[in-house]
């Protein structure tokens, strides 16, 4: 009786708080079923990607579109599976359409994205499939731009796609972005290996493009180059690259004796030596000519001499400049520790290819002098852009805890009033990874906030005082003790930010802390029962400073024994106006699902009640405390295929009332309409070329978000614009 009143207590707990429509279900049939990615568009239906060994779940009065294209995908070794990407109406009511790769031709479509910035009118949609093929063959994944993004039409073919070679990390984590233009920048090869690693560009017709200032070509009569396009001549380049290998290259590498023994700023009141980051490896400079790896770094590293391929993880793009972001890790030898290592470096290029900063998250050398080596292992898994505040969020992970580590939320040079949500990693546990989130501005890299994710530790003392903040529940704050804490991983390369700079992930952990606006709370770490291994999808503020909303996603457990836990998957997040969206699977083993169901809410008439094998999940969390008017897509959907050369933008934004907007195309004439949050509109007309073409005068509306929207012969873009003080 005792072990039943504590679950019902448990199932009690986990959907006490429904201020809203929640949805959360299974989909799919007898097969195995998983959703990957999502995403919402400008008609406000949702796009949800994955794969499925059949679509017989899917309604019999649903279009289904087969994805077309010219050539060979390697997928000879698959499974036989359909990627496909689903629509759903915005209430996630009904499936509207639902375009899918033949059966067998790649493994799933797992990443979805757009030329656009978030919550503009949706551009030419891009994705990313798996393939499972041969070394010989390519294996890995492929990029491909698609015919129509569901807005202007439901796609119907590849307009061109990419064959890329990868395997273990770049396999998995798949790392690419898209910029305004069309262009994509992507990483192939391997991690941590002995083969091949590198970084490319895609011109907007998919074909590997010359990037002017990066510092590795191809010629087009065969062989390398190491310089600049122009100075190879009189050789043709025929596309450029970064290559992440050391041997016979000086990539991301100083080039000079003055660059080698620079001292520049690290970005939180330190400083390191070198002016590249991959500088500490080594003893000296390299010589493009005559390039050399001679190991024995000023802090003690050396490259680690089984893996001479680096392992690039993340790229992110900020639609505004085109500037791509990159993260990166180094697997080192520590010869202080006599332990090998993994370094990380997060490294920001403007569109010409030209490294503008790079950070490595954690001090060489302290602001009082003190040259330290890391020794914990730390990997950049996320990247996004928030383009509210002009910063990169960072979500990075740490294994251990040792010498120097990823910078705390409270010892931050540029912002000393910071005060993370967890500030350090806490307690005596030690071959752990722990997730870590911070905020560096986009023009220098410059540490602003930053928090660890650590969730606690299975009975863990030392717990402190309750949080202040009442929607923790009562929760520690994890500042004021010492708990130990135990493994969180946040879901790699797709943490997401909301048009206002909250940062939204989807992670796993333990003793998870959740909030009482929770669709799905865990119990508290003062209780008797016990937690169990579980994911999560949480929503902090602007300033990592506290958590707005933590749920669990998991099936419920006993928590006397753990039982029925453990038994979730979760990919992606996507932030609404009203709620986050997740999408992920709960798992299988022999064919049958593990552990025990979802607390299941407003199950769509497409989806079903119970997993059946490996099942898809979708969950939609809504509460008044997630709702924000301003994460919805604004503008109106082009009208044909979205060719522009750039998004535009509109700046100063925010404004005091001028602002002005910068068109993707020359016009001479366009109409607009300027409205607010609940849609009226409190300006509009026509304007046709002279001294007030593109500005608009805001100053006598009241403070707030504005949505301007344009239309002309060219095409239709819309554009938010804060106005306030």
């Amino acid at each position: 009786m005792k072990k039943l009143l504590m679950l019902l207590c448990l199932l009690f707990a986990c959907i006490a708080h429904q201020a809203q429509v929640n949805t959360v279900t299974y989909a799919g049939g007898s097969g195995k079923e998983t959703f990957y990615d999502v995403m919402q568009i400008t008609d406000g239906s949702f796009l949800v990607s994955g794969y499925a060994e059949d679509l017989n779940w899917i309604p019999a009065n649903v279009p289904l579109t087969v994805l077309t294209y010219t050539g060979n995908i390697p997928n000879s070794l698959g499974t036989n599976r359909f990627g496909f990407i689903m629509q759903l109406s915005e209430d996630m009511s009904t499936i509207l359409n639902v375009a899918h790769f033949p059966q067998g031709a790649v493994e799933d479509i797992r990443f979805l994205k757009t030329n656009t910035l978030p919550y503009q009118g949706t551009g030419d949609l891009y994705i990313s499939a798996s393939t499972a093929d041969t070394y010989a063959n390519d294996g890995g994944y492929i990029i491909a731009k698609l015919d129509h993004n569901f807005v202007n039409g439901v796609p119907t073919t590849l307009s061109w796609f990419k064959i890329v070679w990868a395997e273990a990390g770049p396999k998995d984590t798949q790392p690419w972005d898209v910029t305004s233009n069309g262009e994509v920048y992507y990483v192939s090869g391997q991690n941590h290996a002995a083969d091949w690693s590198a970084m490319y560009c895609l011109d907007n017709m998919g074909n590997r493009k010359i990037v002017p200032n990066w510092r590795t070509h191809w010629l087009t009569a065969g062989g390398e180059w190491k310089g600049t396009p122009a100075s190879a001549a009189p050789s043709a380049v025929n596309y450029s690259g970064i290559a992440f290998k050391i041997g016979g290259r000086c990539e991301l590498r100083s080039w000079s004796q003055t660059e080698f023994d620079a001292t520049t700023t690290d970005g939180n009141g330190g400083t390191r030596k070198g002016t590249w980051p991959a500088d500490f490896l080594f003893s000296t400079p390299c010589d493009p000519l005559s390039p050399t790896a001679s190991g024995g770094g000023y802090n003690g590293y050396s490259p680690e001499s089984c893996c001479p391929v680096w392992g690039a993880s993340c790229v992110a793009v900020d639609k505004r400049n085109n500037y791509m972001y990159l993260g990166i890790n180094f697997k080192s030898y520590s010869n202080p520790a006599n332990s090998p290592d993994f370094e990380p470096a997060v490294i920001c290029f403007d569109e010409t290819g030209t490294m503008v900063w790079w950070s490595r998250l954690y001090h060489e050398i302290t602001p009082a002098g003190d040259t330290l080596y890391s020794l914990p292992d730390q990997y950049v898994d996320a990247l996004a852009i928030d383009y509210a505040h002009d910063k990169l969020v960072v979500g990075a992970r740490a294994h251990g805890n040792n010498t120097e580590n990823l910078w705390e939320g409270n010892t931050i040079a540029a912002n000393p009033s910071a005060k993370g949500f967890q500030n350090q990693f806490t307690g005596t546990n030690g071959n752990i990874h722990e997730s870590w989130i911070g905020k560096l501005r986009l023009n220098d890299g410059t540490l602003t906030n930053s928090t660890y994710m650590a969730e606690l530790f299975e009975g863990t003392g030392s717990l402190g005082t309750q949080h202040p903040d009442p929607n923790l529940a009562g929760w520690p704050d994890p500042n004021t003790g010492w708990p130990n804490v135990n493994t969180t991983r946040l879901s790699k390369n797709n943490l997401k930010v909301s048009s206002t700079g909250q940062v939204i992930v989807v992670g796993v952990g333990r003793r998870t802390i959740t909030t009482v606006n929770a669709y799905q709370r865990n119990i508290s770490p003062w209780s008797t029962g016990l937690g169990c291994w579980n994911n999560f999808v949480r929503m902090y503020d602007p300033t990592l400073g506290v958590p707005k909303y933590s749920s669990l996603i998991v099936g419920a457990w006993d928590t006397l024994t753990q039982a029925g836990g453990d038994n979730t998957e979760m990919f992606a997040a996507y932030k609404t106006s009203k709620g986050i969206v997740c999408v992920g699977r709960q798992k299988a083993a022999n064919g049958l699902p593990v552990g025990n169901n979802l607390p299941l809410s407003n199950v769509p008439t497409w989806g079903t009640n119970a997993p059946n094998n490996e099942t898809a999940v979708l969950i939609y969390y809504q509460d008044d405390s997630l709702e924000n008017a301003t994460d919805v897509i604004t503008g109106i959907a082009p009208s044909g295929p979205y060719t522009a050369q750039y998004a535009g933008r509109c700046y100063p934004n925010p404004t005091k009332g001028e602002v002005q907007i910068m068109l993707p195309y020359e016009v001479e004439a366009f109409d607009f309409a300027v409205s607010n949050v609940l849609g009226q509109v409190v300006q509009s007309g026509h304007r046709a070329l002279g001294d007030a073409f593109r500005h608009f005068d805001l100053s006598d509306a009241v403070d707030g978000v504005y949505f301007i929207a344009v239309r002309s012969e060219r095409g239709t873009w819309g554009y938010r614009v804060v106005k306030g003080e």
